[in-house]
């Protein structure tokens, strides 16, 4: 699905009295310290040196207006990769035979311009080509048009900014839900927060591989069905209340490496 653009906040950030105040003051130090803990191992493995961080830090504590570069970042990677699949998919854009015709760049109609609008409008057309056929399955034909080779798929450059820009959306989206979670009432009807689950029990390395080997299929499926139920269009009417939104579904295994 195509994010959204960079947003900054103006507002002050207050403390939520929904949670009620610490029970043990104490514990929660302990706790951020931990958190803290995580952060500067990531940090380091991705060759963020010490003094960066401490640069960083100070940048934040200054910073009156919040951005949010991971957001433009991940806008590129996830918009390119739904003009891609919008290409695959739509009727507009395929042949007689069902494959994915080669459009015209520019114009109306059926182009890759009318599809970066609908998609990813947040970049502009000359981004997006230029990221399609530099990391994805596209490639330029007779100058004035653009053909898909393969599959929908969009490889990205494993690079530290791009590793901590993923990590950060999917810290921001488990924070926002665990936050929301936690302050519904005890005694509220069940159904009322959103799903969060995590299942978890103990393998031998050999057959975490194996189970991670297994799981994957499946894991690609159920989110192929869940993906079907969102739309990648974020000027759709009606606009109102039309917010980011989906589903987050990951294998792990703790390697004792982080914090």
């Amino acid at each position: 699905m195509a994010k959204g653009r960079p947003t900054s906040t103006r507002r002050p950030r207050r403390a939520s009295s929904l949670l009620g105040p610490p029970a043990d003051r104490e514990l929660l130090l302990r706790l951020v310290v931990e958190m803290n803990h995580i952060a500067q191992d990531v940090f380091l493995k991705l060759g963020v040196s010490p003094e960066e961080q401490r640069v960083a830090t100070l940048r934040a504590r200054k910073m009156k207006t919040r951005l949010r570069p991971s957001a433009r970042l991940m806008a590129a990677i996830h918009g390119a990769g739904d003009v891609l699949s919008t290409w695959r998919r739509d009727r507009r854009y395929l042949g007689s035979d069902g494959s994915p015709r080669v459009l015209p760049i520019r114009g109306r109609g059926a182009t890759l311009e009318t599809l970066v609008r609908k998609c990813v409008p947040q970049m502009t057309l000359e981004e997006v080509l230029t990221y399609i056929c530099s990391h994805g399955e596209a490639t330029l034909y007779k100058r004035d048009r653009v053909a898909l080779l393969g599959s929908a798929a969009v490889l990205t450059q494993r690079t530290p900014e791009i590793t901590l820009a993923w990590m950060l959306t999917q810290f921001r989206h488990v924070a926002d839900t665990t936050l929301r979670n936690a302050v519904i009432p005890a005694h509220q009807v069940k159904g009322v927060g959103l799903f969060q689950r995590q299942v978890a029990g103990w393998l031998s390395e050999k057959n975490f591989r194996l189970y991670a080997k297994e799981v994957f299929p499946q894991l690609q499926e159920l989110c192929a069905q869940l993906e079907a139920g969102l739309s990648i269009d974020r000027r759709a009417k009606p606009r109102a209340n039309r917010k980011e939104c989906g589903v987050g579904l990951f294998v792990y295994q703790d390697s004792g490496n982080i914090g």
